[in-house]
């Protein structure tokens, strides 16, 4: 065979290997489906938590549960003296995407005295804390929550008798990453308002403003710093004020396991006033110190 044809012979193979190896289906799988981003789902959770007595956004999957216990104490007061004591057993359940339910029952106990005469205090009511989620970090850069909390509480002061409690609290809960696996940040407002009674019921409220840094220094364990500015009203509304007050301090959260989580946080009155009232501080309508611990579990 002349080397012409050699060539001739090789192009020709060449050319209809190529068309044959053109003509054969694609091995490749397609691409994965873009995950479908909501104000519910997250591609790295906060723990609601982590903040102190400040609180994230998050809320609990559909379907999940989870227990928890609160102890929360307050002490020091402008005369005599005032310790008190609380304990809130509270379940949380996801109901629907983006909605938690919490109900819970509280017990509370106030050793007190002013002049030498007793004003012990004791109380217990139960409550639903109900949570929707508005906002997504992942989808809108922040995370935003809108929670509603009623209540009602049976407070048997010694020597006064008994008269009822409610209270209906409106919060928004506010965070976001600041340094991914690291640093993130949680802002609240809440209003809290109550009616006590028997008839005709006395009308207060509770405004706070409050700020707070978490820094996960390893997995599974935050350390927080947080302030919160509280104003408390003789009404509803902000018209009637009774005094204020600035609250700072830190905070640990500690994932244990998977399941199981414990925080404290611990606050002090660095500033305030109450009308009509000397001094730096508003020890009349707030207490001088805070205390929160808290132990959750999820199944």
């Amino acid at each position: 065979m002349s080397p012409r044809l050699v060539v001739l012979s090789l192009l020709a193979f060449t050319t209809a290997t190529a068309a044959t190896a053109a003509d054969l289906p694609s091995r490749k799988s397609a691409p994965p489906p873009a995950p479908v981003l909501s104000a519910c789902t997250e591609s790295e959770g906060i723990p609601t938590d982590a903040f102190g007595f400040t609180t994230g956004s998050d809320v609990a999957e559909k379907g999940s549960f989870g227990p928890s216990l609160t102890y929360n104490g307050a002490f020091g007061t402008r005369t005599g003296t005032s310790n008190g004591h609380a304990l809130t057993l509270q379940g949380s359940y996801g109901l629907f995407p983006c909605f938690e339910i919490g109900p819970y029952a509280l017990g509370s106990f106030t050793n007190a005295s002013a002049g030498g005469i007793s004003a012990d205090e004791r109380s217990y009511g139960a409550g639903v804390e109900m949570k929707y989620r508005l906002l997504g970090r992942d989808l809108h850069g922040f995370g935003l929550t809108v929670v509603v909390d009623p209540s009602v509480n049976r407070i048997d002061p010694e020597g006064a008798g008994r008269f009822t409690v409610y209270n209906t609290g409106l919060r928004l809960f506010a965070d976001k990453t600041l340094i991914p696996g690291k640093l993130y940040a949680a802002v609240n407002l809440s209003q809290d308002m109550t009616w006590t009674g028997p008839s005709p019921y006395g009308r207060s409220s509770t405004f706070t403003v409050g700020g707070s840094l978490a820094w996960q220094v390893q997995d599974g364990l935050y350390l927080s710093g947080e302030v919160r500015h509280l104003r408390a009203h003789n009404d509803l509304g902000f018209s009637n004020e009774a005094g204020y007050a600035t609250f700072a301090g830190p905070g640990v959260f500690w994932q244990a396991t998977k399941q199981l989580a414990l925080s404290a946080a611990y606050n002090i009155q660095v500033a305030g006033k109450a009308k009509g009232e000397p001094g730096n501080l508003d020890l009349t309508n707030f207490s001088q110190h805070l205390v929160k611990v808290k132990l959750g579990y999820s199944f």
